[in-house]
């Protein structure tokens, strides 16, 4: 499992980057509003992100490896 941003719930307050143990969350600048991505390839799927984030729906599990 993996976790990615839903920019529609999200609401940039930056708690998933402060509570990523592997650094996964970055900021990126859409038009003039701050906004963060997780990169798959830094995600190891360890959900710790998901107890910190105040915004319901704004962070999502999807299954990164689908058989």
């Amino acid at each position: 499992m993996k976790v990615r941003i839903d920019d529609a719930h999200c609401i940039a307050c930056g708690l998933c980057r402060e509570s990523c143990p592997e650094s996964a969350v970055h900021p990126r600048m859409q038009d003039v509003h701050h906004r963060f991505e997780v990169l798959p390839h830094e995600c190891t799927g360890c959900a710790v992100c998901l107890e910190y984030c105040p915004a319901p729906g704004a962070l999502v599990q999807y299954d990164a490896d689908p058989a």
